[in-house]
């Protein structure tokens, strides 16, 4: 499930790459080491999660985490209300 929640925002990583002139290659690598780093610094660092998010100060898209989050919330709470057993 989780490549149809964030597939697309690491497409969009992808393009963004190749506008800074980075090779197709060179992108995939750096999202995918970039996201392998990000969950073990997030689950098996010992850090709490505020801790980790707070670890970088610059927050581009933090106006729209409210936003992000409802839509997770109903979409996804939604989706198990009509699947679950």
């Amino acid at each position: 499930m989780l490549p149809t929640c964030f597939g697309f925002q690491w497409q969009e990583l992808a393009d963004i790459g190749g506008k800074i002139r980075l090779t197709e290659d060179e992108s995939k690598k750096s999202i995918y080491d970039t996201i392998i780093a990000s969950l073990d610094m997030m689950y098996k660092s010992g850090l709490t999660p505020i801790e980790v998010i707070d670890l970088i100060p610059v927050k581009p898209i933090g106006d729209h985490e409210p936003q992000i989050a409802e839509i997770y919330q109903t979409r996804l709470i939604g989706l198990f209300e009509k699947i679950k057993p």
